[in-house]
């Protein structure tokens, strides 16, 4: 499982180095050979490992194709998948073209969401946690949310 929140650069020619505490876990699950897109909702990228990225294009492949919503998530979600591999370093190549999507500055974020990976502008970040606050409070918790104990 991947989690955390890490400050990271992105070096001039787009490379990203992979936080140390999830080298390891990467190598094991994947063996550095990755999936980047970008998110169909929110500008950010996507990152997964590739076992995981099989497993939901799979999901996104079994639902019904002439569905608008469908559509959508293909279009977005695997037409802008690209296949990625850590280099001898740990280092990932961000393609210009979804460094642009995400409007990327040197600063990113690099949030665990479990089985994958969200990068963020790192202002885009920090507006879109302050967003999500103030929607949150404008609605009532669902049930299944208030039964957890932390």
């Amino acid at each position: 499982m991947f989690r955390g929140v890490h400050n990271l650069t992105v070096d001039v020619k787009g490379r990203l180095k992979i936080p140390t505490r999830h080298q390891g876990q990467i190598d094991e699950i994947c063996a550095g050979k990755m999936v980047l897109s970008i998110h169909p909702d929110d500008p950010c990228l996507l990152l997964y490992p590739l076992k995981e990225w099989q497993v939901l294009e799979r999901k996104i492949s079994a639902l019904p194709a002439l569905n608008i919503h469908t559509k959508r998530l293909k279009r977005k979600l695997i037409g802008h998948a690209t296949d990625c591999e850590l280099d001898g370093v740990s280092r990932l190549l961000i393609p210009a073209t979804l460094r642009e999507y995400a409007n990327f500055s040197k600063k990113i974020i690099m949030s665990g969401q479990g089985h994958n990976f969200e990068l963020w502008d790192e202002d885009a970040w920090h507006k879109q946690l302050d967003s999500l606050d103030a929607l949150s409070k404008q609605e009532s918790v669902p049930e299944a949310v208030s039964q957890l104990s932390l």
